[in-house]
């Protein structure tokens, strides 16, 4: 058996093949298209799937997404932080291959490849977070997988951590956690963060002489040693994610979170140490155990082929809803 996994992320798309043991058996990524209508991305979605099978069998195909979603008609109505904001994913692809198509946001996507096939087998609680361009999560509640009404009720990236900000998020919101930690937002944030300060640092000065610093140069000036970066990273960015992750405690009670995405995997021993700094401060529950995905970047694939590989009875609604509409015609 071989399913089909796709990663749709802000900035690229990774499509890959998996078998029923969770192992990835072939994989290519594509750069997600910066002009299009609303069928562009499931255009470039199909085309990547064939160039990958070249005519293999498949047994179905799922799809982990950047939200907010649209479960009922398979869609991407606002996507924040992707430059083509509205578009269409299920409708074309189960048209062009005719095989079962089940979609999720990404990060409950890897949340539940973690469930199946990772460090979560065996665990009934558990959350998996992102870090990258924004902040998502997937949350598994005695062993049930949270949807919600349209698929959003994982969105935890956009619940506020700070109401007195003035830094807005992609999605319209202030004071979220996304807002005030995702890699898309740091060179904004740190901006805002030294408004009153002075530094002897040269990442200030170039901020002072308003050149952009990317969210990767804020990091490589903490590695060595910038006065501005280590009180920005230290003392803010990890505050700001230990709030974010007690809410997340809080709100689910999991015995494991699983923290994944390009910032926490590049910079892991930096996350555990600012997290456990802070995280007490902010808790009302035993805390979970925190671990870091084992998947790396593939964790969007598994994750993505698990959902039609083993399908959550959370989810069937939909993907029978799918069938019925897209398949049956």
């Amino acid at each position: 058996m071989v399913y089909v996994g796709v990663d749709v992320g802000a900035t690229f798309i990774r499509v890959g093949l998996v078998d029923d043991g969770g192992n990835v058996v072939d994989k290519l990524k594509v750069r997600q298209p910066t002009s299009g209508d609303e069928n562009t991305v499931a255009e470039v979605i199909i085309k990547a799937i064939k160039d990958l099978t070249r005519s293999r069998s498949i047994d179905g195909i799922g799809i982990g997404s950047i939200g907010p979603l649209d479960l009922r008609r398979g869609i991407v109505p606002l996507a924040p932080n992707a430059p083509i904001k509205r578009f269409k994913l299920v409708e074309p692809i189960i048209r062009e291959f005719g095989v079962t198509v089940v979609l999720g946001n990404d990060a409950m996507a890897a949340a539940w490849g973690e469930y199946l096939f990772g460090i979560g087998r065996g665990v009934n609680n558990l959350v998996y977070i992102t870090f990258s361009t924004g902040i998502g999560a997937g949350v598994i509640v005695d062993g049930h997988l949270l949807v919600g009404k349209d698929g959003n009720a994982h969105e935890i990236g956009h619940a506020v951590i700070n109401v007195d900000s003035d830094i807005k998020c992609g999605c319209g919101g202030y004071g979220h956690w996304e807002a005030l930690g995702s890699g898309a937002n740091v060179p904004k944030v740190i901006r805002a963060f030294i408004r009153n300060r002075t530094y002897r640092s040269k990442l200030y000065e170039r901020l002072m002489r308003n050149e952009d610093v990317t969210t990767e140069e804020v990091f490589q000036a903490y590695y060595e040693g910038d006065e501005l970066a280590r009180d920005f990273i230290d003392n803010f960015l990890m505050k700001i994610h230990a709030a974010g992750i007690a809410t997340v405690m809080n709100a689910y009670d999991p015995e494991l979170i699983v923290l994944g995405g390009s910032m926490a995997l590049n910079h892991r021993e930096l996350f555990r140490r600012g997290i456990e700094k802070y995280l007490g401060m902010y808790l009302a529950v035993n805390p979970a155990r925190i671990e870091f995905t084992r998947f790396g970047d593939d964790v969007g694939i598994i994750g993505a082929a698990a959902l039609v590989y083993k399908i959550p009875d959370s989810l069937r609604r939909f993907v029978d809803g799918y069938i019925s509409t897209y398949l049956k015609k």
